[in-house]
């Protein structure tokens, strides 16, 4: 695919999921995926493809605030900030294609 661009060609391969791409292109299916210039994505109903998307989605920052109560003390508020995936595996497999492109994954990396 690499060599294609250097033609000026562009390929537009159409996969049902990442087990179907690993298993034609092996261990190369990761540089397939790396060097697209557009990947988009549809209806994921297998959640092997709804983890490699919301890896590839990467993490945020969320806070969060807790409160202790001890009896005879006053509450104690505390605020702790973790990471969490952008979109779970789950969630990805519950959003409607359009709900899904809107989130921000219709676009490429390799402009």
């Amino acid at each position: 695919m690499g060599l294609m661009a250097g033609y000026g060609l562009q390929l537009w391969p159409i996969l049902q999921d990442m087990s179907q791409l690993r298993d034609l292109y092996g261990q190369l299916a990761s540089t397939f995926v790396a060097n697209a210039g557009v990947q988009q994505v549809f209806g994921v109903n297998d959640y092997e493809t709804a983890r490699w998307l919301s890896q590839s989605m990467g993490q945020g920052t969320i806070g969060y605030q807790t409160e202790s109560h001890r009896p005879g003390d006053m509450p104690t508020t505390g605020t702790q900030v973790t990471g969490r995936d952008l979109l779970t595996p789950d969630e990805i497999m519950q959003m409607t294609s359009n709900a899904l492109n809107r989130a921000g994954f219709a676009g490429g990396s390799n402009s």
